[in-house]
């Protein structure tokens, strides 16, 4: 029995290290997938970029990463479709909001802005400048506030 546990634990500790094995290389901006050299030369044109890199994690796709002189950081997916957006307590451009949680804040949390913004396959998060998060499913439907 407690070779069988020190066996699983070995192999639990071995995982884990290999899972926590990965590539991260700083590219330039016309590296990125045009997808996200679009988005940024429509959002951020004006903006001067620090860093900009692509993250490769053992069983998962590669990602991007674009990180602003005043702070603001982009995370693209593999194809170049954003996946976060945090404007580091200013507002996200307000075009790549849906209109129906642009809709719900405006209503709801009247005087603050969005400025972080996330979506993954299933949810929409957004953080205000108050300090709150909220949920929001994929159509944009006020799910909760998040603690």
């Amino acid at each position: 029995m407690n070779n069988l546990i020190k066996t699983g634990l070995v192999v639990l500790i071995a995982g884990s290290s290999f899972q926590a094995i990965g590539q991260e290389k700083v590219i330039q901006l016309n590296n990125l997938p045009n997808t996200a050299q679009q988005f940024v030369k429509t959002y951020y044109g004006n903006e001067s970029v620090s860093l900009v890199k692509s993250e490769k994690e053992t069983f998962s796709p590669i990602e991007y990463k674009v990180v602003f002189a005043n702070g603001t950081e982009i995370e693209f997916d593999k194809n170049g479709a954003w996946k976060e957006v945090d404007a580091k307590g200013k507002s996200v451009p307000q075009a790549i909001v849906p209109t129906s949680i642009k809709n719900y804040v405006n209503k709801s949390f009247p005087n603050n802005e969005i400025k972080q913004i996330s979506k993954s396959s299933r949810e929409i998060e957004v953080e205000l400048t108050s300090g709150i998060d909220l949920k929001f499913n994929k159509k944009g439907e006020f799910i909760k506030i998040d603690d």
